[in-house]
């Protein structure tokens, strides 16, 4: 099986996100086992898994296209960064006899369709996907994305760039400002961990995300940023190997830097089910459509 999680740029507006998922049909090869809707963070997250690439990738470009054609990222405020109306896919492969090489083949088979025809964006692919190996973390850096305005709002297109050193795999050489641009990856899965912090200092929050993170020379395999919740400031975490530093590990770590500061820790969760629960999910879909 492959799984991949497709981001979009909305969160709040239900008939919207009911219309974008409203162009999905199960069928026996593909199944849209989650979707994550995040109003604060004005987000949804769909996951689809597949029984191989092309069913998959179709899937994935159908509710993409769809979000194109309906969302205006000038209109879009949140106080999570984005890249574009479809922000991110990932592609991952589930289960010990998928391949990452099959991800990646998905993965090159979404980012060359939005590309093409109505509503085209540039493409950036990352991870296995591309050629070099190029990360997701280093097309954010180099695109502005964790760049924020003085209030930590994410607002319009202002913030968005696309440098001469990032080349688009896929798509026009330049942004249409509705639209913005997408990354488009295969990785072994990713595991989203957020941990809340209930304070309003910012700089201590980004302070202890930094010292979790491996770039910070923190913990291993993981990847974390301040952001501004309703209830107080989240470190977003993405885990990229859970076999090397798990959502407890991080839990424990934050919460010693947490205190350190003299902040109060509130909930930690996961924004997605584990690859075995999206696995049993699909194949109980794929058996009803089939039958």
């Amino acid at each position: 099986m492959l799984g991949c999680n497709i981001y979009l740029s909305e969160g709040r507006n239900k008939a919207l996100i009911s219309s974008i998922q409203g162009k999905f049909t199960a069928s026996a090869s593909v199944a849209l086992v989650h979707c994550f809707q995040d109003t604060h963070y004005n987000r949804t997250g769909f996951t689809l898994v597949g029984t191989a690439a092309e069913p998959l990738a179709s899937a994935a470009v159908q509710l993409s296209k769809a979000a194109l054609s309906l969302l205006d990222l000038r209109q879009h405020t949140a106080t999570h960064p984005r890249l574009g109306v479809v922000d991110h896919i990932v592609c991952n492969p589930l289960g010990t006899q998928a391949e990452l090489s099959s991800a990646a083949e998905a993965a090159q088979k979404i980012g060359q369709s939005l590309g093409q025809g109505e509503h085209a964006v540039p493409v950036l692919l990352y991870g296995a996907a591309h050629a070099a190996g190029q990360t997701l973390a280093s097309i954010r850096r180099a695109s502005g994305y964790f760049k924020g305005s003085g209030t930590g709002l994410y607002g319009g297109a202002s913030f968005i760039k696309l440098p001469e050193s990032l080349v688009p795999d896929y798509g026009p050489a330049s942004l249409d400002p509705r639209h913005g641009f997408a990354a488009v990856g295969a990785v072994p899965w990713v595991v989203n961990y957020n941990v809340l912090l209930r304070t309003q200092d910012m700089q201590a929050c980004r302070s202890i995300a930094k010292a979790v993170s491996t770039r910070g020379g923190g913990l291993p395999a993981v990847e974390a940023m301040g952001l501004q919740h309703e209830e107080g400031i989240e470190v977003a975490c993405n885990l990229l190997d859970i076999s090397t530093t798990a959502p407890e590990a991080v839990l424990e770590a934050i919460k010693a830097h947490a205190k350190r500061h003299g902040i109060s820790v509130g909930a930690a969760y996961t924004t997605n089910h584990t690859p075995e629960a999206l696995c049993k999910l699909a194949a109980e879909q794929m058996a009803v459509a089939a039958a």
